[in-house]
């Protein structure tokens, strides 16, 4: 769900290769999605969670990667602050932090998101910026036509 992947991205390098930007898959992983079973996902996000052996009679994952995905999610979360649109507010992060609520009930210390920010809307032309109508900019368009620090500015 979209609402708990920050927590997918903090194993993601290196569950899709080498390097951050391996998004295509041409790099590829010793760990096959076979391998990841609930159980791996449990040692990797519940502290309290069993190695993935003790649980499946054998882990497919290489204890060194299962460290590192376990070490990386610690690392990274829980997160200092989620960026989103106002209109996700009612859905979207309302869900993220049930979401957060139920997969750590006891660990809202160590696994729920610190905040959360709100921005507006960004209007182009007095409208709603928007992929669906096209009327959007690039950032790097955005810099030739305003300048990095406008862009800066209204971001």
């Amino acid at each position: 769900d979209s609402t708990i992947y920050m927590a997918y991205y903090a194993v993601a390098n290196t569950l899709q290769g080498d390097g951050s930007n391996n998004l295509d898959g041409a790099r590829s992983t010793t760990i096959s999605p076979k391998a990841m079973t609930p159980a791996v996902w449990d040692y990797v996000y519940l502290d309290d969670a069993k190695h993935p052996s003790e649980i499946d009679g054998a882990c497919g994952v290489p204890d060194v990667l299962l460290e590192k995905m376990r070490a990386e999610f610690r690392y990274w979360y829980p997160m200092d602050l989620r960026v989103s649109g106002k209109d996700l507010i009612g859905n979207h992060l309302t869900m993220c932090l049930y979401n957060h609520a139920a997969i750590w009930p006891t660990q809202a210390a160590t696994r729920w998101p610190r905040s959360m920010y709100t921005n507006g809307f960004v209007l182009l032309d007095g409208e709603k910026m928007s992929k669906s109508t096209g009327n959007f900019l690039m950032l790097d368009e955005a810099c030739k036509l305003y300048s990095a620090d406008a862009v800066r500015f209204a971001l």
